[in-house]
């Protein structure tokens, strides 16, 4: 296996590489999960009686919070390790946790103290080695993380075999996580024959979804091939399967996803809900709607029953072609079949039915949502919004601010923008500018778009000087006006017969820059 061995930089640094942050906290969580259950009666710290007036002192200044300095506290540790005896590990883990916040490799130092004063002295218990193993995670140093599980392995806590392959397997997914995909490839098919040790299909499985990550579909289904020909506990599975296929599809490769997923069934694997998912929704972009409701009779047929995200694939593909009968059917369908629609099911027919003008439609549909007890989300508000400033209807608007602050649900800046857009449609500009200062007030920062929105408003009424204004302090404030900003000034000026001012807006020095 590739060992990744500290080294010093010219600066005199250590260097480490930047994925074993990730590894240090597979680590230590593969440490909680393979040490012995916590023993209640006599490992449980919280119920710890010290025995000495020191322990008594340690104790109470952990319990109640209170200060230590770190000469003080160092003083203290060697003072209790002299006196120690068995009983005495709860204490020590007190202060182990106390040090290990502001000095992490410092505590696994301290560490190494009690493991040399003797099992027979003082034995390190499953807290100790829990405190041990954040610290080493918080230093972000593999090699103590190592360390601490050479410890456990003496002590006799795990097999060293199975050590062995449980950090094989935590370096492909670190490697994997930071996209060093090549290394972990490297581990399993150069290394680990090195020490006899036979990749399984959990050891390539991490290594597809790796590839997959990076876009590197080719090489997974490469890869998937060996599998096959390797056979044995190499043989890929269902999991391995549909690794792929989700790639393929992301890329947008439908045609290849297809062929994989016939390759599976010829090879007799059977697909799963998760492969008839990505199935389905490749389909569903593809906007091939009827191979993907035959996928979902085939699901029926064989058994398996659809999930949410199934029928969202479909609701989203007949909304996406414009087809909103199937898409209410659909969503009748999937209530007929047992399943409650969740928020992105409500979401994507109130965003169809808005955007195609039909906003009443849209808003029964977030009153069943809501007597169906599902909880809108902003987004929801948001798109509902959205449709009513279409029109704009500012009291339906009113009346849906007003619901979202019954429910808690604080504006962000897209609501705001919308709310401004919708009045200055209206030719209310005296209320979208009190909704702009109110913005401000809330401590929201208008962005490109909302003093977009606000020099519209202002360039419809002939306000241009207002206009300059706001997009002078847009200036100020950092931003940079997009095409829409300067038409809007540009039309209004013009509208207004100002062509020295259109002049003036090309040939600012401080605009010029911007562009």
């Amino acid at each position: 296996m590739v060992a990744h061995q500290l080294r010093a930089t010219p600066e005199g640094r250590a260097w480490r590489p930047s994925w074993t942050g990730a590894l240090c906290r597979c680590v230590r969580r593969a440490l909680l999960l393979l040490l012995p259950p916590r023993q209640v009666a006599s490992s449980s710290i919280c119920r710890h009686v010290p025995t000495s007036r020191l322990e008594r002192i340690i104790t109470d200044q952990y319990r109640t919070g209170g200060h230590w300095r770190p000469g003080r506290t160092l003083h203290v540790f060697d003072e209790l390790l002299q006196e120690a005896r068995p009983s005495s590990i709860r204490t020590i883990n007190y202060l182990l946790n106390i040090i290990g916040h502001d000095g992490p490799a410092l505590a696994v130092s301290l560490f190494s103290h009690v493991a040399r004063a003797g099992a027979k002295k003082v034995a390190p218990d499953h807290f100790t080695y829990d405190i041990l193993a954040g610290c080493c995670c918080h230093a972000d140093r593999l090699d103590l993380s190592f360390a601490a599980f050479g410890h456990i392995i003496k002590r006799g806590f795990m097999d060293p075999n199975i050590f062995l392959m449980i950090i094989i397997i935590l370096t492909l997914r670190a490697l994997c996580a930071e996209n060093r995909t090549s290394y972990a490839m490297d581990i399993v098919l150069q290394r680990m024959p090195e020490f006899k040790c036979i990749p399984d299909v959990f050891s390539y499985a991490i290594l597809l979804k790796g590839l997959c990550e990076e876009k590197r579909t080719e090489e997974a289904l490469e890869l998937i091939c060996v599998t096959v020909d390797e056979g044995g506990s190499c043989e890929p599975n269902v999991v391995s399967y549909n690794t792929v296929i989700d790639g393929f599809h992301r890329k947008g490769e439908v045609g290849r996803a297809n062929n994989l997923f016939l390759e599976m069934l010829g090879r007799g694997i059977f697909p799963d809900v998760v492969t008839y998912a990505s199935i389905i929704s490749g389909m569903c972009k593809a906007q091939a709607m009827d191979k993907a409701e035959e996928l979902l009779q085939r699901m029926f047929d064989e058994g398996i029953l659809p999930n949410n995200v199934i029928y969202n694939c479909l609701i989203h593909g007949y909304c996406s072609s414009g087809q909103s009968k199937d898409a209410i059917r659909i969503f009748k369908k999937m209530s007929s079949d047992g399943l409650q629609p969740d928020v992105i099911t409500y979401n994507l027919l109130i965003d169809f039915l808005c955007k195609s003008g039909r906003c009443a439609e849209a808003r029964k549909i977030f009153d069943s949502m809501i007597f169906m007890g599902k909880n809108p989300h902003i987004t929801t508000y948001k798109t509902l919004l959205h449709g009513y400033a279409i029109r704009p209807s500012l009291v339906d608007m009113r009346n849906l601010i007003d619901l979202m602050a019954q429910n808690g649900i604080a504006q962000n800046r897209q609501v705001y923008n919308i709310l401004m857009g919708a009045n200055g449609k209206d030719e209310v500009v005296d209320q979208a500018m009190h909704i702009f200062k109110k913005m401000k007030q809330q401590g929201l920062n208008p962005n490109v778009v909302s003093y977009s929105v606000i020099i519209n408003t202002l360039c419809s009424i002939g306000g241009m000087d207002d206009a300059m204004s706001q997009f002078n302090q847009m200036i100020h404030e950092g931003l940079s006006p997009d095409n829409i900003v300067f038409s809007t000034l540009i039309s209004g000026f013009c509208t207004c017969g100002k062509w020295e001012k259109v002049k003036e807006l090309f040939f600012n020095d401080k605009i010029r820059h911007l562009s």
